[in-house]
């Protein structure tokens, strides 16, 4: 039966007073703040109000979220993670010793310059209407998990001209979101504006099945339940298919969207789910593991030897493979067709697009080099 394997960023089989401290503040060790549920689990925070036997454990809170980070289904088993937290989070505060390895392959494969900072943008929304080559009206509507990107000057009346405000209210939005004005030779300047490289992460994680109320195996049921008797409460299974349908809808286009940019976009994911998607589809990731990176892009982690006698109560993910390669590969014969000309984007959005979209919107952290 399925089982919390992470809650609140600790193992529950390596649960301390250290965890019990952290869980007492719902505290996220990976993001530095207060956990919130992976951004998309509000649905199952816990109301201490109705749950009186919770409130001992969390003294100072009245609703907490679910901190569930992972899920291992049967012993032995590698955990499958369900928070995308758990894999990254670039957002200001982020305590970068619990995903140190997880950023420095971003910058190995990224081929981010050394010595220098990339700005981290979160949850980029945008939803516009373009054109592709044959002049058709296409719309386009995705949200990127995080967008990286490089500094650069730019004139405050060029950006003016970009957004469609007038100087005044640019140069407001420009302080509001943290952005550097600088006046030089009779002008103002934007001396951080977001500029090329530009790097798109999408982290995909597993989804949780439905879960049941009677098993109590639903999000919220089996973290209370874990919380008060660890060694006895059931866990949501997987959803495999979900998980791979809401990446194969996504992974071709917003690939496309990096390569039209100029930029590159990686998918971090985690190596069981790398070994899913090579067990039941067409793709066989094994052959192309790689050095480079291509018009596809994918960092695979693990948790490794889970099981090993150097067990601490917050595991680093340490393991990697990279994978990369092409859209569509290319054969002896005529280029290969298939799902990936269904999926594919109509018409990308300029860049003016992604710079108009980024200045709007506050910056959520940086990523330093060394």
């Amino acid at each position: 039966m399925s089982k919390i394997f992470e809650l609140y960023g600790y193992r529950l089989d390596c649960w301390n007073e250290e965890a019990a401290r952290n869980r007492s503040k719902a505290w996220c060790p990976f993001m530095d703040a207060e956990c919130d549920g992976g951004g998309n689990r509000y649905l199952s925070a816990l109301d201490l109000s109705r749950i009186p036997r919770l409130k001992e454990y969390f003294p100072d809170k009245d609703i907490v979220q679910s901190g569930i980070c992972s899920l291992r289904l049967r012993d032995g088993e590698q955990p499958w993670i369900v928070c995308p937290r758990r894999l990254l989070s670039l957002k200001a505060g982020t305590h970068p010793r619990y995903q140190t390895h997880v950023q420095e392959q971003i910058v190995k494969y990224a081929q981010f310059e050394t010595g220098k900072a990339y700005r981290a943008w979160s949850e980029v929304k945008m939803k516009i209407e373009t054109t592709n080559d044959d002049d058709e009206a296409k719309t386009f509507d995705y949200t990127f998990d995080y967008i990286l990107t490089g500094s650069g000057r730019k004139r405050l009346s060029d950006v003016s001209a970009l957004i469609g405000k007038g100087s005044r209210a640019t140069l407001a939005l420009a302080e509001s979101n943290g952005y550097t004005v600088a006046f030089r030779n009779g002008e103002q300047w934007i001396d951080n504006f977001p500029a090329d490289p530009i790097i798109i992460i999408e982290i995909m994680t597993s989804s949780t099945s439905g879960g049941n109320k009677k098993n109590r195996t639903r999000i919220a049921m089996a973290c209370e339940d874990a919380i008060i008797d660890p060694a006895n409460h059931n866990g949501p299974g997987i959803n495999y298919r979900q998980v791979w349908a809401r990446m194969v809808s996504q992974l071709i286009v917003k690939s496309q969207v990096g390569l039209a940019w100029t930029g590159k976009t990686f998918w971090l994911l985690q190596d069981v789910l790398a070994h899913y998607i090579s067990s039941t589809t067409a793709l066989d990731l094994s052959r192309h593991v790689a050095e480079h990176p291509d018009e596809v892009n994918i960092l695979s982690f693990g948790y490794g030897d889970i099981d090993g006698s150097d067990n601490k109560p917050i595991v680093m993910l340490e393991d990697s493979t990279f994978y990369a390669g092409p859209i569509t590969e290319n054969t002896s014969e005529e280029r290969s067709k298939g799902f990936v000309e269904i999926v594919k984007i109509g018409a990308p959005p300029s860049k003016n697009h992604l710079w108009r979209s980024l200045f709007k919107k506050m910056p959520c952290g940086c990523l330093r080099t060394k």
